[in-house]
């Protein structure tokens, strides 16, 4: 499934004023149906699809969710790091992961989540440091996420996929509002969510070994 650039050279009216991240979210949740598959939601997103989609498939597993669907968000992830590091202008991803739905009062539960956190941000977002978002800064984020995409994957118990989740999504935040020092600040909350991930990971093994061990 092909959708709409966010790149630099998508066409888009010069004149238009683009809507605040938490606005569209808000009109998505608020939608017709009891549900709402992913790519009905990238449809809508226009020329900010990539950083839209980032949004989409990592705010989510920013909250507890059932088993499956922080796998399929990290797929999704996967595949959106790689549209960015090879650069295309047209976001896609596979029908398989386009035709994935989930219910409409889960999308308003966590916009409803994410909103208070995201305004005070969006009223400080700006256009700027316009290399980090775009050509070749473009190619760091899409490895950044390609990153916590895969951890995401990772079948990680306690605080589970929630640290890559949330650092993605304000990585995702700075790629929509084309704000490069809200991505900068994504990256290093990256880093974090790296060593937390590890920690935990680590933790669990060798809690693990110790039972087996004295078992």
């Amino acid at each position: 499934m092909d959708t709409a650039s966010d790149g630099p050279n998508a066409a888009q009216p010069r004149h238009a004023t683009p809507e605040r991240t938490s606005e569209v979210l808000a009109t998505l949740a608020h939608g017709e149906g009891e549900r709402v598959t992913f790519g009905e939601i990238l449809l809508g997103l226009r020329h900010r699809a990539a950083g839209f989609a980032t949004l989409i498939f990592s705010l989510p597993c920013c909250l507890p969710m059932p088993p499956g669907i922080p796998t399929v968000c990290g797929v999704a992830l996967v595949i959106i790091a790689l549209n960015l590091i090879a650069m295309r202008r047209r976001l896609w991803l596979p029908a398989a992961i386009a035709r994935k739905s989930v219910a409409r009062s889960d999308l308003n539960r966590m916009v409803v989540w994410a909103t208070p956190l995201m305004r005070p941000l969006e009223r400080y977002c700006r256009p700027r440091l316009p290399f980090v978002t775009e050509s070749v800064g473009k190619v760091l984020v899409g490895l950044v996420v390609l990153v916590l995409g895969f951890i995401m994957i990772l079948p990680i118990p306690f605080v589970g996929n929630m640290p890559p989740a949330i650092a993605a999504s304000v990585i995702a935040l700075g790629m929509t509002e084309r704000d490069g020092l809200i991505v900068v600040i994504g990256l290093v909350v990256s880093i974090a969510a790296v060593v937390v991930a590890s920690a935990t990971t680590w933790a669990a093994i060798v809690g693990v070994a110790h039972y087996f061990m004295r078992s």
